[in-house]
């Protein structure tokens, strides 16, 4: 049989109209019977509904894509619709030069812009051009286009171009795909300009670099803020909270607010048990961190906001907290305050000479800037917290403190990443100064080989390293795409690396993916510590 007979017969049974004898043109009509036969969805929540693609991503990307054909040089474009919501991003995505479910190029169209991204097993977000400011509504069709021909790849919206871009690296033949992300999309009228042919590749779907710590402690399916440590008898615990929402003031469903869950693995993070309460006061408790002591106390700190009844002012902050237990978390003390006014988003750091020491944040006279706070009796009392000089720019900081192998401790700040360093174990710092580069939440680890990670929030959730005890960094590593982050790190007994972190949106879940730190670079594993497909 010759080719084009081939191709002929699969269309016909796809539904699949040709508009020329040389499939220059293919148009994929989703209403024909068993339409469905001819989409692979990744995801449960994409479906195949009167006529339309919808694609539930409101909880993680919805994805589908279209199996018996691939192009070459393929031009893809579509209608699609998302429909309204306060949260999330309200993306719907354009796939084409599918290799595998995790090989492609992508332009993601979200509220109000059109980002052009390459896909891998390795990142699944690395960004090529985007343009913002679209007239775009959600709840209203539009028609999207992405033109690949050769290393060009041009990207239009409702007939307008809004750019081209060149990138190298995935062949020029592949399938087409769509998916959704934080809301639901609604696809129709595909049409595809390119050299169509049957494509004989089993779909390939490879593991998911990541894995789901948590996706609801039954506080209303919003886990944020995880952090993670390594008990004294081998297992894992990794803390976290759980509300509705990014705030969860106390209300008629939630009457205590977001409160503070935990899971435990007792195999390297692979595996999670169901999440428990560790604490749950009348407030919204949130930013929880978790250590264990060189003498075996647990002390997770975290801070809290209460209701108010003004206009305008929804809360009030009640400052940094900590509870602490004695027998490897099966029971809790009564929460103690750490500081009043000053909030934490890091955990309490064990220095070498036995003193506590703790990353703080606060606010006053116009600015923002970061401080620390220390204990000299395993966390019984605590200093007045010691202020860092922003050196005249706003730090939101988020701090968190690494020791250096000289005793030296350094600290890090957030927005535009900032550091400090003290001499004298945390009772003086020098004035911060850049890092040389952005990031929220930062969070510091070493490595069983000394290496440095320095974890953080922008872009998405992302790392840099340091080899030579935080002189020089690396270049920003991509952890995920999701842009939740305030990671947290752990040594597992290979020596990788466990690295916790979360969604943001509705429905955020908590994640975890491994690596490992070499002096060449990161290294990512599967949840199972095999390389990666």
């Amino acid at each position: 049989m010759h080719q084009h007979t081939t191709i002929a017969v699969c269309l016909f049974w796809c539904g699949v109209t040709l508009t020329a004898a040389a499939a220059e043109v293919t148009e994929i009509d989703l209403a024909v019977a068993d339409a469905a036969a001819s989409w692979k969805f990744t995801e449960p929540t994409g479906t195949l509904q009167d006529g339309e693609l919808v694609f539930d991503g409101r909880k993680e990307m919805s994805r589908g894509f279209y199996l018996p054909l691939e192009w070459q040089n393929a031009a893809l474009e579509a209608d699609f619709l998302v429909e309204p919501a306060a949260d999330g991003v309200l993306a719907c995505g354009f796939v084409v030069r599918v290799q595998d479910s995790a090989t492609y190029y992508y332009v993601h169209f979200d509220r109000t812009q059109a980002i052009l991204v390459k896909s891998s097993v390795d990142s699944s977000w690395t960004e090529i051009k985007r343009v913002s400011g679209l007239d775009k509504p959600a709840g209203e069709w539009h028609r999207g286009r992405i033109e690949c021909e050769g290393d060009t790849l041009k990207v239009s919206l409702n007939g307008k171009l809004l750019y081209e871009a060149t990138d190298a690296g995935i062949s020029e033949a592949g399938r087409i795909g769509f998916y959704a992300n934080q809301g639901i999309a609604h696809v129709k009228n595909i049409r595809i300009e390119g050299d169509a042919s049957p494509a004989e590749d089993e779909f390939r779907i490879p593991q998911k670099p990541y894995l789901i710590v948590c996706a609801d402690a039954g506080a209303g399916a919003y886990e944020a803020f995880p952090d993670v440590c390594r008990l004294k008898d081998g297992r894992l615990m990794a803390v976290f909270y759980a509300g509705y929402g990014h705030v969860s003031l106390p209300n008629d469903q939630l009457p205590s607010g977001g409160r503070i869950s935990y899971c435990t693995s007792d195999d390297e993070g692979l595996t999670w048990s169901e999440a428990e309460t560790l604490y749950d006061g009348p407030d919204d408790d949130r930013d929880p961190s978790i250590v264990q002591l060189e003498n075996g106390r647990l002390i997770c700190n975290y801070f809290s906001l209460r209701k108010t009844n003004e206009q305008g002012k929804p809360w009030i902050g009640l400052g940094t907290w900590e509870v602490h237990s004695n027998d490897l978390g099966r029971t809790w003390s009564e929460p103690r305050q750490i500081a009043d006014d000053y909030y934490c988003s890091s955990p309490i750091r064990q220095l070498s000479d036995g003193r506590l020491i703790l990353g703080l944040y606060a606010e006053g006279d116009g600015t923002a800037f970061g401080a620390v706070a220390y204990s000299d009796d395993g966390g019984e009392t605590w200093s007045k917290p010691v202020d860092i000089d922003n050196g005249g720019t706003r730090l939101d900081a988020e701090t968190d403190v690494i020791e250096l192998k000289d005793g030296t401790l350094y600290a890090a700040q957030r927005p535009q990443m900032a550091y400090s360093v003290s001499k004298d174990r945390g009772e003086t710092w020098s004035v911060s100064r850049p890092i040389g580069f952005p990031g929220h939440c930062p969070y510091f680890h070493r490595t069983t080989d000394d290496i440095i990670l320095l974890a953080h929030r922008v872009p998405s959730t992302s790392l840099h390293y340091s080899t030579d005890e935080c002189e020089t960094w690396s270049e920003n590593v991509l952890v995920d795409t999701v842009g939740g982050a305030y990671p947290s790190m752990v040594n597992l007994e290979d020596g990788s690396v466990l690295i916790v972190y979360y969604e943001e949106g509705g429905g955020s879940s908590i994640r975890a993916r491994r690596l490992r730190a070499t002096r060449d670079g990161i290294e990512w594993l599967s949840p199972d510590g095999t390389p990666l497909d």
